[in-house]
C-alpha cells in the first residue's frame, strides 16, 4: 500500500516539474511569450520620408546580454548590427539607421529607428533575436545557440496623395507676400530709379557742379575774412594804445585782409603801389563801388603812414600844429576803423563783375 502511494506522489511531482520546465523551454527554444508582448510605432502614423521608432517589448527568462559583444553594450542596452538580414529592404523600401535592445528585469524593448521610402507596408522578416545578440566567436556555430524567434507586425505607410484624394498635380501657388510689401517694394525701385537719375546727372553736370561748389567755398572764405578784419578793428578800438601802435596795428590788420581777398601778399606793398597791385590782380574789372571803396581805403594807408613816420619831421612841427601834427584828432580813429569797414563791404559788393575779383 504504502509503494503505489509513494509511486503516485512521484508521478504527481513528476508532472509537477514537467508543467514549471515547458513554459521556459517553449520561450527559451521558440517565440516571446504571449502574457505579454506589446508593439508600439512612434509616431503612429508614418508617412514617406517621416523618422520612426518601433518598440516591441516582451518578457523571457533568458539573458540576452550574458554573451554580448563588450563594445555593443552600455549599461542595460545593447546595440545590434542594423545591416542584420531582417533589417535590410531589398527594394528600398525602408532604411533602418539603429537597432537596440534594452533591459529591465526580464523585461525586454526591441528599439528599431527607421526612415520609410515608399508607401505600403513594411514587414520586416522573422529573426532569431538571441543569434544577433551574441557575439560569435571562434569555434561557435549560430546552430548551437539557442534560438529566440521575433516576429514583428507589418508596418502600414499611408500615400498622402490618396488620403488628400488628390489624383493630380497642382498648379503652382503664387508666392505669399507680407501685407504692405508691394508698396516697400515699389518705394524701394522708385527711390532707385531717382538715385540713379541723380547719379547719372551729377556725372554730366559734374564740371559745373565742381565749379560751383569751388565758388561757394571761395565766397565763404571771403565772408569769413572780411568779418575777422571788423572784429579785429573792433578790438583794435577798444585796446588802449599809442597813435603810432594804433597805425600800425590797423596796417597789419588790413594788409591781411587784401591778402587774404586777393590771393596776393601785401606785406611789403608799398601804398603808392597799392592801387596798382588790386587793379593788377582784377585784372581792372572792378566796379564804381569797389573802385571808391579803394580809393578811402589808399587815402586810409596815408594817413597812418604819416603817422608812423612823420613824428618829429618838420613838417609835423609847421603850423597850425593840429593840422601837421603826427596824431590822431579827437574821434579820429573811430572814424577810420568805421571807414575800413565801409570799405571791406565795398571790397565785397555783389556786382556782375564781382567774378573777375575770385
Amino acid at each position: 500500500m504504502k509503494g503505489k502511494f509513494f509511486s503516485a506522489a512521484l508521478v504527481f511531482t513528476a508532472l509537477q516539474f514537467s508543467s514549471i520546465i515547458n513554459p521556459i523551454s517553449a520561450s527559451a527554444q521558440g517565440k516571446a511569450s504571449d502574457d505579454f508582448v506589446q508593439q508600439v510605432v512612434i509616431p503612429p502614423e508614418v508617412y514617406v520620408g517621416d523618422k520612426a521608432q518601433l518598440q516591441y517589448t516582451f518578457n523571457s527568462p533568458i539573458d540576452f546580454f550574458a554573451q554580448a559583444d563588450p563594445s555593443h553594450l552600455s549599461g542595460d542596452t545593447l546595440y545590434i548590427n542594423p545591416a542584420e538580414q531582417a533589417f535590410r529592404a531589398e527594394n528600398g523600401e525602408f532604411d533602418v539607421s539603429k537597432v537596440s535592445l534594452h533591459r529591465n528585469g526580464m523585461t525586454y524593448t526591441l528599439v528599431v529607428d527607421f526612415t520609410a521610402w515608399t508607401p505600403g507596408s513594411i514587414d520586416f522578416p522573422p529573426f532569431d533575436l538571441n543569434a544577433y545578440c551574441r557575439m560569435t566567436t571562434e569555434g561557435s556555430s549560430v546552430e548551437n545557440l539557442v534560438s529566440f524567434e521575433v516576429d514583428l507586425e507589418p508596418l502600414t505607410v499611408p500615400s498622402l496623395s490618396e488620403r488628400m484624394n488628390s489624383v493630380g498635380l497642382r498648379p503652382p501657388a503664387s508666392p505669399l507676400l507680407i501685407p504692405g510689401t508691394n508698396y516697400i517694394v515699389w518705394t524701394l525701385i522708385v527711390t532707385g530709379v531717382i538715385i540713379l537719375f541723380l547719379l547719372g546727372l551729377i556725372l554730366v553736370k559734374f564740371p559745373v557742379i565742381r565749379e560751383a561748389v569751388y565758388s561757394i567755398r571761395e565766397k565763404m572764405g571771403l565772408l569769413r575774412n572780411s568779418r575777422v578784419a571788423k572784429r579785429h578793428l573792433k578790438k583794435l578800438l577798444l585796446r588802449k594804445s599809442s597813435d603810432m601802435e594804433f597805425a600800425r596795428s590797423w596796417q597789419q590788420i588790413m594788409r591781411s585782409y587784401l591778402s587774404a581777398r586777393f590771393g596776393t601778399s601785401f606785406s611789403s606793398v608799398t601804398t603808392r603801389n597799392l592801387a596798382m597791385v588790386i587793379n593788377r590782380a582784377t585784372g581792372n574789372m572792378m566796379s564804381e563801388e569797389q573802385e571808391g571803396s579803394l580809393m578811402d581805403l589808399v587815402s586810409l594807408f596815408i594817413r597812418t603812414d604819416y603817422i608812423l613816420f612823420a613824428k618829429d619831421s618838420i613838417e609835423s612841427q609847421q603850423l597850425p600844429r593840429e593840422d601837421h601834427e603826427a596824431a590822431f584828432t579827437e574821434g579820429e580813429r573811430n572814424d577810420i576803423v568805421e571807414i575800413s569797414k565801409s570799405c571791406i563791404d565795398g571790397m565785397e559788393s555783389s556786382e556782375k563783375n564781382q567774378e573777375a575779383l575770385l
